[in-house]
């Protein structure tokens, strides 16, 4: 079984509140932390994970991103992802193994003599590991929030590069986020700001809390909304850790209404709106089920979406969200040129081809998020 940890926020807090949390023989030196990986899984602190079979083709990459030419490298003899016997540790989000992999051939195809060894964790050890220099790149899931004691060992907040979308195969953990209804109710599409407003209060609008001020007549129109979704915070178990983000920024960072019901996990939202004519749920895409009914949303000026593959891709679809790579940068400093490296092998047409491949099918960027996220780099 996995040993279960503390969020990011509580064990990677500043100094000051570390007290409570970290015993000192965790802070490890990273050369320390590097050669004692191996009894950290042994405990259980890490926890490997197969990737499931592809349920669908991989999505075509765009071929305006550009091909991958490979410069010469080397990474820092002293960096503390360098292992004894000279191979480059990466210690990836486990859901994120096959999509490393798939980026280390590449790059030691193209760079003769680099060896990687990667082991898997879950997103807090991922980031652990980074602040420590125990990784050479940190992939994750989520985005990680900045004011966390990492800046205060590498001297800079968490740097991280967008490297695809999420994923719609039901075998993935991260998927874009969907507003559902049950089957019988017959709203045809919302705007992403009524969505706000029917899942949280305080807005400069009206809260929408019955049917008819989303659109609907009789017999709809007197009928209360009964919205539901994860747990709003982080205080509350959940099977989804970055929901709370996701749904700060998809509400405005509003508080969720009164009668917001939380559950742990998306199936067990899914069933509460299919049983609920009522009920309006927010569930993981890639987790509906024909018990309910996805409820097209648009955003500015773009058509209503239901998040297609293309539109994700295109970025039409408002409630999208992606995969990451974090490296170690200082404030003020280039980014080490092997990193560098590492990173535009995964941006090029190559790079989003082999992630596209992977099984769990996370979809690839498009040319703009593609040149946007190269930007960074410089």
């Amino acid at each position: 079984m996995t040993a279960r940890l503390p969020r990011l926020q509580a064990l990677i807090a500043f100094p000051a509140q570390t007290g409570r949390r970290l015993h000192s023989k965790t802070m490890m030196h990273p050369k320390s932390f590097v050669h004692g990986l191996p009894s950290l899984l042994a405990l259980g602190l890490f926890a490997a994970g197969i990737p499931a079979a592809a349920a669908s083709a991989a999505t075509a990459v765009d071929p305006a991103i550009a091909a991958y030419e490979p410069r010469s490298v080397k990474p820092a003899k002293d960096a503390g992802y360098v292992l004894p016997d000279g191979s480059l540790q990466i210690v990836e989000y486990s859901e994120m193994e096959g999509v490393v992999t798939a980026l280390d051939g590449l790059f030691a195809k193209s760079h003769p003599g680099i060896r990687f060894k990667t082991a898997n964790a879950d997103n807090l050890g991922v980031i652990y590991c980074l602040t420590f220099d125990a990784t050479a790149v940190a992939p994750l899931a989520w985005e990680v929030p900045g004011g966390l004691a990492y800046a205060a060992y590498v001297h800079g907040e968490p740097f991280g590069i967008r490297i695809a979308h999420a994923s719609l195969n039901p075998d993935a953990k991260v998927s874009p986020l969907a507003v559902i209804v049950n089957k019988s109710n017959p709203v045809k599409s919302l705007k992403a700001d009524q969505v706000a407003h029917i899942f949280t209060e305080g807005g400069r609008k009206r809260d929408i809390d019955h049917w008819n001020q989303a659109g609907l007549d009789a017999p709809w129109a007197t009928r209360q909304i009964h919205p539901c979704g994860l747990p709003w915070t982080d205080q509350y178990k959940t099977e989804d850790t970055g929901y709370p983000d996701l749904f700060a920024k998809m509400m405005g960072g509003n508080q969720p209404v009164w009668n917001y019901d939380s559950s742990s996990s998306y199936a067990a939202v899914v069933r509460k709106v299919a049983e609920d004519p009522e009920a309006i749920g927010i569930a993981a895409l890639n987790r509906v089920t024909d018990g309910v009914r996805v409820v097209p949303i648009a955003s500015g000026w773009a058509a209503p979406s239901q998040g297609s593959a293309e539109d994700i891709v295109s970025g039409r679809y408002p409630y999208n969200r992606y995969i990451y790579i974090y490296v170690r940068r200082a404030s003020g400093k280039p980014l080490d040129p092997f990193i560098a490296e590492y990173l535009r092998l995964a941006l090029s047409r190559e790079g989003q081809e082999a992630i596209a491949a992977e099984a769990h099918g996370y979809l690839p960027l498009n040319v703009d998020e593609a040149r946007a996220e190269l930007t960074k780099l410089q």
